[in-house]
């Protein structure tokens, strides 16, 4: 039995398991005052200089800007901005930009160094309940997001929750709808949604918010999958998915080193046979 199969038989699989297991979400670092904005800039010369321009014009700092995806459409740009009038800032961006969302108090970090911090938590954790827990708590500070969710396919039909920012979730659902969780798992490849289709058992997905969603497996076959949910309907975009990926790579690998150490250490513990 894999590592993997072995937790969620351990936190799901009936016993004592009530619930899975929780996890903090990670706390704001953001400058006081400061918002996290995503921004849709069309695609034509000059576009950012527009609009940092007319922030500017609203006495709006910058404080950091993050190009995180760019298309023939045009990009998608994060800024973290500070004083001045932003709501009036934002409202009248008609022509400008497109406002995908917005976020207080969340910060706009170096991504690489945000990478390397969640690859650390994981990579650290003792035991894998504690990097089930890690691994999500580290997802929700590479990209914003109000829940985080860890899934293993238990058996057909049968989704185990091992690990959740979200209390009063159930332990096991019934997977055998034809969910979003169930295509990633199926397909074995990141899977993003409107939250407002049935992405998810109804019974879970009144108990979570209801923006946009992304489903992240890992494994061949996925056994293992991320599930992000926002409060908005700001779309998860590619460089997050792939930094999500990297990271389940991660945690996929911090496991087999914890399934190493437990076999050593158990034939270490073996009585010696006698002649």
């Amino acid at each position: 039995m894999s590592g993997w199969s072995q937790l969620h038989s351990q936190v799901a699989g009936g016993g004592d398991a009530r619930s899975p297991v929780a996890v903090e979400g990670p706390r704001a670092r953001a400058p006081r005052g400061a918002e996290l904005v995503r921004l849709r800039l069309p695609d034509r010369t000059g576009s950012l200089a527009a609009v940092t321009g007319h922030l500017a014009s609203h006495g709006v700092d910058v404080l950091r800007l993050d190009v995180v995806d760019r298309g023939p459409g045009g990009a998608v740009d994060d800024f973290l901005l500070s004083g001045g009038e932003i709501d009036a800032a934002l409202a009248t961006l008609t022509g400008k930009a497109i406002l995908l969302g917005r976020r207080a108090g969340v910060d706009l970090r170096d991504p690489g160094l945000e990478m390397a911090a969640a690859c650390e938590a994981v990579t650290t954790a003792r035991s894998t309940t504690s990097l089930c827990a890690a691994l999500v708590r580290a997802a929700l500070s590479l990209v914003f997001a109000e829940a985080g969710l860890l899934f293993a396919d238990r058996e057909p039909g049968v989704l185990a929750i091992l690990a959740s920012s979200v209390s009063g979730l159930p332990v096991v659902l019934d997977g055998s709808g034809n969910s979003l969780i169930a295509s990633a798992f199926f397909c074995g490849q990141p899977l993003t949604a409107d939250g407002r289709i049935p992405w998810a058992p109804a019974t879970l997905r009144e108990l979570l918010p209801e923006g946009s969603v992304a489903v992240v497996p890992s494994g061949e076959p996925a056994s293992l999958a991320l599930a992000l949910v926002r409060a908005d309907h700001a779309p998860f975009v590619a460089a997050e998915l792939d930094r999500l990926s990297a990271l389940m790579r991660v945690a996929a690998g911090a496991l087999q080193l914890h399934e190493t150490t437990v076999a050593r250490s158990r034939i270490r513990t073996l009585p010696e046979m006698s002649a």
